[in-house]
Order: structure tokens, then C-alpha cells, then sequence
């Protein structure tokens, strides 16, 4: 694909419309970047440096006259692949993709691409850093840090692309087809953006829809949705938590098993670093890649013991009187908080709210009743979830802030307890992101202590 002189516009300027914009730039293309945001709301090293390039930036609101005569319309996952203007553009005969799509059209390393509701992060960053260990140079993004075109910015060549993919990138995909694919789990998410939880789920399967004989699919078998699906195309390898039928990796006693090509190897679940016993599952699809890319036993243990928590995921972060302070700020959807709860082996005191993605609270409230002791609620949200909480007889309070909240918590908390968390909802009610919020919660357990 060769961009001189064509007109190509960007929608979206957040960090992957600007490595987008440098992208096409360097490339020769005549770059339109477009965002709703006011020009204050948005980083001023973008704007500075891609106008400085000669791309040409509205803020405010879209540049409709240069997205209907562009070439080639490129979305950043924020914006929605159905709305009003992406539609327009359609009809006018512009090609939309996304971001993800685009560096794939120009990518000549093997792609391992990674997508689940929950999990994601802590999977690609595993991989990662697996094959990083076996001596491989890899680089590791999509929705997790830098983007999959900013690969092409750095001044050196990969042996493998770790990617993970949220089903917004999903949404504009065409021809991206990655040497594994692997998903993890599929659970309500994001219904605030898709008609239906089947919309969702579609959205997510179509990261193995190109992949052919010579390519693999990775599935959790333990998932209902993924249970079901058969792939004719694709190498198709299944994981799940006991062993069953055509499962190539699974729990025995203290060790995962792994089945592949005739190989059997086995790994201690006593040497994964993580929380929460999700994450022994989550380790799976790891040594299954590893399998398949051939990396000695020994240097895959060693990874997997060396392996450390991602901020803001089940993250301990400080312990007093007893008592351990865990941050889990990324678990934005019900799920991830459920397997936060269910994955620690210690009375709870529970911190949740936020901003609701259209999600139903009492399937929380109902797997948090035997084990959380009590659940401080803030944000958007707060009311809603406190309702939940209290119908199954736990108790709850709400606070104003992330300060009042641990302060609540810690109130409540004796000796061989885990103050958690665990928002089950969005951030940006009161949070720039969710790792604001684990900054903020983490400040608030220092301040309570008098701790610096």
C-alpha cells in the first residue's frame, strides 16, 4: 500500500490517532486528523508535533468536507464504527479501517494477537515477556501501551508482535489475520456501545475470521461461548481448568499440563507470581504459545516465576496491622471483579463503583455475599450498587470520594483482611483513567498511615 498523494483522515487524537498521523506522515500521505475534543482536552505535544509535520488538525468537532474526499478514513478505537459520520463516509465510497488494520497491512513479523473481556493485559504482557526471555525481540502493545503502528516508528526490526485487541479494534478489521489468536473469556462488557451482548461477542470472534490451516486459534474451553466454537480453518487448541476432551492444557493437582504434538510438559502453579487463581487459568494460554514457538521448558518456568504483577491488576500494594491493601483499578466490568473476590482467599472489604458500561450489578452482589464483609460505593453508580449489596444482606455505604472510601474501609477491616479494590466500573466518572484511580486509591492508603 503505497500513501503519496493520497488524502487519508484520522478520527481521534488521543495516542493512537498521533502515532497514526507521524505514520502516514512519514509515509508521504496528505494526513486530515479530526477530534470532538476541544483543543485544551487534548495533549499539546500531539498537536504540536503533528502540525509541525504538516498535518492538518480540526479540534472541536469532525472535519466532515476532508473525511467524505478522503481516500481512506482510520478510526481510533474511541470511535464508534457506527456512528453517524464513520456511516457517511461509507456511503461516499471512503474506505474506513481501523488502526489495527492498518499496521497490519504493513506488518512482516507473526502476530500474536490477544482478546477476552478480561485478562488481556496480563496475557500479552506474559507472552511477552516469555519470549523476551528466550532471547526474541518483541514488541508488545495495541490496547496495552503503544500501538501496533508505532512499531513501525522505531528504529528496528521484531522477531514477534504481541498485540492485545479490544473489540473496539476489533470492529474495523478486514484482513488482519494473526499467526495466533487467543481468547480468553467472553462475559458483558461495553453494553453502553453495543446493542447486545451477542453484538459484543460477534465483535470479539472476528479476531480469528482470516486465519488459515497454518495459523493457531486458542480458546478457554471453560467459557461457555467458546466452548462452542469450532474453527475448520485454524489449528484449534483448548485450555481449561480440568482436563476434558481435546483440551491441550489444563489443571492437574498442582500443575498445569501441557499437550502439544505428541509433547507433554508440566509447570507448578506454585511458581506463578500472580493473585487469584484466574490467573493460573490465564497462565495457560501462555505456555500453549510457548509450545507452539518450540521455547525450552526451562526458560518458560523461569519467565513465569520472574513474571510481575501488572500495576492496577490484583496488585498488593501495601500491608498494615494485618491488614493487605490490593489495587485492582483495571476490573472496569462485573466479572473481572468477581474472579478479583473469588481469587483471594481472605475476608474482604470491598471498593467498587464508578461509571456503569450498561452492566448488571446483583450477579456481583450474589458471588460477593460469602465472601466480602463489607462494601464502600462511590461514584456514578453508587446508588445502584448499593441496592444490589444490600437485597443480599451485606453491608454496605457509600463515600463522596477515593479518600473517604478507604477511610470507610479501613474502619471496617481487622487483621487478616484485604481491603480490595475493585471498581466493576469505569473510571471516568471521577478518574482521568483507571489508573488514576489506583494512584489515587494507593495515595489514600499512604495518607491514612502517615506513610510517604
Amino acid at each position: 500500500m503505497k500513501f503519496q498523494g493520497k488524502r487519508i483522515s484520522v478520527l481521534g487524537l488521543g495516542i493512537t490517532g498521533f502515532y497514526t498521523g507521524l505514520f502516514l506522515k512519514k509515509n508521504g500521505a496528505d494526513v486530515f486528523i479530526s477530534d470532538i475534543k476541544k483543543k485544551y482536552e487534548l495533549k499539546k505535544e500531539y498537536l504540536d508535533k503533528l502540525e509541525q509535520l504538516g498535518c492538518h488538525i480540526k479540534t472541536g468537532g469532525y472535519d466532515e468536507e476532508a473525511i467524505l474526499s478522503s481516500d481512506i478514513l482510520v478510526l481510533s478505537p474511541g470511535v464508534p464504527s457506527k456512528s453517524d459520520i464513520v456511516k457517511k463516509a461509507r456511503e461516499y465510497g471512503v474506505e474506513v479501517i481501523g488502526e489495527i488494520e492498518l499496521a497490519y497491512r504493513f506488518c512482516p513479523w507473526p502476530i500474536i494477537a490477544i482478546t477476552g473481556t478480561n485478562g488481556k493485559s496480563t496475557v500479552t504482557t506474559m507472552i511477552a515477556h516469555v519470549l523476551e526471555q528466550s532471547g526474541a525481540r518483541v514488541f508488545a502493545g495495541g490496547n496495552l501501551g503503544k500501538p501496533f503502528i508505532s512499531c513501525f516508528l522505531e528504529d528496528q526490526s521484531w522477531d514477534f508482535i504481541v498485540l492485545e485487541i479490544s473489540s473496539f479494534q476489533l470492529e474495523t478489521i478486514k484482513e488482519f489475520c494473526p499467526f495466533v489468536s487467543i481468547i480468553l473469556n467472553i462475559s458483558p462488557d461495553h453494553m453502553d456501545r453495543y446493542k447486545s451482548f451477542q453484538d459484543y461477542a460477534s465483535t470479539k470472534l472476528k479476531i480469528f475470521q482470516n486465519q488459515k490451516e497454518n495459523s493457531f486459534l486458542i480458546l478457554n474451553d471453560d467459557d461457555p461461548i467458546l466452548s462452542q466454537i469450532k474453527a475448520e480453518k485454524v489449528k484449534l487448541l483448548r485450555f481449561g481448568q480440568e482436563k476434558g476432551y481435546n483440551r491441550s492444557a489444563f489443571l492437574e493437582r498442582d500443575f498445569i499440563k501441557v499437550c502439544f504434538n505428541g509433547v507433554e510438559m508440566e509447570f507448578s502453579t506454585k511458581d506463578i507470581s500472580l493473585v487469584g487463581e484466574h490467573n493460573v487459568i490465564n497462565t495457560m494460554p501462555v505456555l500453549l504459545v510457548s509450545s507452539i514457538l518450540k521455547i525450552k521448558k526451562g526458560v518458560i518456568q523461569n519467565a513465569i516465576s520472574s513474571f510481575k504483577p501488572l500495576p492496577h491488576r490484583l496488585e498488593p500494594v501495601f500491608e498494615k496491622k494485618g491488614i493487605i491493601f490490593i489495587d485492582d483499578s483495571k476490573s472496569t466490568n462485573v466479572d473481572s471483579a468477581v474472579k478479583a473476590i473469588q481469587g483471594i482467599n481472605r475476608p474482604v472489604v470491598l471498593i467498587a463503583g464508578g461509571k456503569n458500561k450498561g452492566l448488571d450489578f446483583s450477579y456481583l452482589a450474589e458471588k460477593a455475599k460469602n465472601s466480602v464483609k463489607h462494601v464502600v460505593l462511590i461514584g456514578e453508580s453508587a446508588y445502584s450498587m448499593f441496592m444490589e449489596f444490600k437485597n443480599k444482606g451485606i453491608s454496605t455505604e457509600m463515600a463522596c470520594d477515593m479518600y473517604e472510601a478507604v477511610s470507610k474501609a479501613v474502619s471496617k477491616a481487622q487483621s487478616g483482611d484485604v481491603v480490595l479494590l475493585s471498581p466493576a466500573c469505569a473510571s471516568f466518572d471521577m478518574f482521568k483513567d483507571y489508573s488514576h484511580r489506583g494512584e489515587v486509591f494507593k495515595e489514600a492508603v499512604r495518607k491514612i498511615f502517615n506513610e510517604k
